[in-house]
């Protein structure tokens, strides 16, 4: 079978041609939208910022080393504590939290910013505030939490969601991340 070189030219041109058209209004949407991203992002981090330290009046952001590498927190101006920005991973990808650290050592909020787990179980970490409220208390002995399955027995553990205990140890280790970093940052001062 001859096929002449024409059949082959014009329908490729008129497909490059469509595909060029295509990615253009790709590029020219997302060149009009990521600055408009970009500032909403921003507002939502600054929120989350305000619910996990609300005595907080700004921060500065500064970066801190810790066993598991550099931790992003946000010192606030007036002293009143710090604002740590950790991740671990879950069961759906990581699972990014702030945590509100006060200068004495109280954990004043945690917050589940990022989360792609399974809705209805995982998702539960960042809709449910009765599970991050267990955070909420001066740092426990042994400066770590840990996870249970089988109700609290101790101070420093955490109750699992239902259902949930990847993404229940993915939040518990990211406050730990934000507990050690604390500690590098006051010296193990709490």
């Amino acid at each position: 079978m001859n096929m002449n070189p024409k059949d082959i030219i014009g329908p490729t041109a008129v497909l490059v041609g469509v595909c060029l058209v295509f990615t253009a209004a790709v590029v020219g949407t997302n060149s009009l939208t990521a600055e408009k991203i970009a500032v909403l992002n921003q507002q939502t981090a600054d929120e989350a910022k305000m619910e996990v330290l609300p005595e907080a009046d700004s921060f500065s952001t500064e970066t801190v080393s810790i066993s598991t590498g550099d931790v992003e927190y946000y010192a606030a101006a007036n002293g009143a504590g710090y604002v740590f920005n950790t991740s671990y991973k879950g069961y759906g990808g990581a699972v990014g939290v702030m945590t509100g650290i006060s200068a004495d050592g109280e954990i004043t909020g945690v917050k589940v910013v990022d989360c792609n787990e399974t809705p209805g179980l995982g998702m539960k970490a960042q809709s449910d505030p009765s599970f991050t409220a267990q955070y909420v208390m001066a740092i426990p002995d042994g400066n770590t939490f840990e996870v249970t399955k089988t109700g609290k027995t101790a101070e420093n553990q955490i109750d699992a969601i239902s259902g949930a205990t990847i993404t229940s140890r993915a939040v518990t280790n990211s406050v730990n991340y934000a507990i050690e970093a604390y500690q590098q940052i006051t010296g193990g001062a709490n």
